[in-house]
């Protein structure tokens, strides 16, 4: 009984041992995944010159290339071109006619007297209104305001272009540690297999050391997958092609350290306000224009000139009578139009005048919300740049504290006294402290755009040293 419980245990390990061994001797150890042979691959469709880009290229690039600029210029030359012609409505009209008429005798054998008689006439005609003024009003309004709103789609451009050039940094450094951490985790794997394969490590370590390896790899792949679709959508935004290779020169870094960020009174340039203001300004020449249909007067002119009954094969002894000389007669006629109903309180004039003032008190309102609200949006903004960038202080040493704790535990584990689980905890504790830094300094800089947009002040000016 004893010899049957024996022989099938003797085999059990003999059958792991040899397992053992072959396992030992199909491992391989792991190839690296380098940034180098990344950037081979991706760039064999385009192998031609790179394209170094800074913020402020990029930024050129777009107000040049992009295609929602080019249309905003189509509606501000469009507004331009309604004010330089805003005065046509006193250009006078004219029209010329000419007719003539054929006898039906004519037609036939019967003789009518005549073949055919002749006319011709002209008409010049002139009107002027007091309302001539708020319509060449309401064009220079239009066209201000079109200014405005063709510098805030360029500022929203740029302000989009700004972001995603700092985005993609922050995705290109994101990548960088990603593989500077799996990098660590493949030479920790490879260390792990040499000491199994000498017999100083157990196979449970290696296998730990190859799925905290292996699991990295998607990890750095979707970081790049993401780059490259971000990066296509930027050269869109450029106009760029899209298989042209580009090299952003920024860095993150250059960031961290600003000065303190103040914003003064005198540099608020707010274009949300300065287009209530242009509303207003419309509105008050709404009102103008209301009484000008109501109570003002409207003259018009007109010259009427014609030339008829020119005859053409006239026969005075068929016709009996003598030919007739042209019919000549020029007139002027001179209108002035004088409004009544305007002095009616209750007529409909007069109430559309009272709207258009309710509409003036209803943006002088608006306006002074609007000025509460960008005071409270910007105080907020200060609050918020500059919690980030005490924020920053602290991560900036949580990376330091991290990176040693690191390299001492690195150390202790190649002396045996940590274990692994333990190191790869330090190495995840430093990756998530590089990428959190990293991540707050991409919330600082768009912070700082944003505020920058909502005063109206130059992109890139805040916090530096002028």
């Amino acid at each position: 009984m004893k010899r049957a419980i024996i022989l099938p245990l003797v085999y059990f390990v003999s059958a792991g041992l040899i397992f053992s061994q072959e396992n030992q001797e199909t491992r391989k150890e792991p190839r690296a995944i380098s940034t180098k042979e990344y950037e081979h691959t991706e760039n064999t469709e385009n192998s031609g010159e790179v394209t170094k880009l800074s913020v402020e290229d990029a930024v050129s690039l777009a107000k040049k290339n992009n295609v929602s600029i080019s249309r905003a210029q189509i509606t501000l030359d469009a507004a331009k071109r309604a004010k330089d012609h805003s005065w046509n409505s006193i250009s006078p009209t004219a029209s010329l006619s000419a007719s003539s008429s054929i006898p039906i005798d004519a037609l036939s054998d019967n003789d009518a007297g005549y073949n055919a008689s002749f006319g011709i006439s002209a008409t010049v005609s002139l009107s002027l209104s007091a309302n001539l003024y708020t319509t060449m009003n309401s064009a220079k309004i239009s066209y201000e305001s079109g200014k405005l709103d063709f510098n805030d789609a360029v500022r929203s451009i740029e302000l989009s272009v700004r972001e995603t050039y700092y985005g993609l940094l922050y995705e290109q450094e994101n990548i960088i540690l990603q593989e500077k951490n799996l990098e660590i985790a493949r030479t920790q794997y490879k260390n792990n297999l040499a000491k199994y394969n000498q017999g100083r490590l157990s196979e449970i370590d290696v296998l730990s050391a190859e799925v905290n390896y292996k699991s990295k790899i998607p990890t750095v792949e979707s970081a790049r997958t993401t780059f490259r679709n971000d990066m296509a959508s930027f050269k869109q935004a450029l106009g760029l092609p899209i298989d042209e290779r580009i090299e952003l020169t920024g860095s993150l870094d250059d960031m961290m350290n600003l000065n303190e960020i103040k914003v003064e009174m005198k540099d608020i340039n707010s274009s949300t306000i300065k287009t209530l203001e242009y509303k207003l300004e419309a509105a008050k020449n709404t009102v103008l224009d209301k009484r000008f249909s109501a109570f003002a007067p409207s003259l018009s002119a007109s010259l009427d000139w014609s030339d008829k009954t020119w005859y053409s094969g006239y026969d005075e002894s068929v016709v009996g009578k003598a030919k007739s000389d042209p019919e000549k007669s020029t007139s002027v006629t001179l209108k002035v139009s004088i409004p009544l109903d305007g002095v009616l309180p209750w007529s409909s004039r007069n109430d559309a005048i009272d709207s258009a003032k309710d509409t003036v008190k209803d943006l002088e309102l608006q306006i002074e919300d609007e000025k509460k609200s960008l005071m409270r949006t910007i105080i907020q903004s200060v609050r918020s740049i500059k919690q980030s960038q005490e924020s920053i202080k602290y991560k900036q040493a949580n990376v330091e504290l991290a990176q040693k704790t690191y390299d001492m535990t690195q150390e202790a584990y190649n002396r045996g006294t940590k274990d692994l689980l333990t190191l790869q905890d330090a190495n995840t504790s430093l990756l998530n402290a590089q990428v959190t830094l990293k991540s707050e300094t991409l919330t600082l800089i768009k912070a700082i755009l944003e505020l920058e947009n909502t005063i109206g002040a130059d992109f890139g000016t805040l916090g530096v040293e002028k």
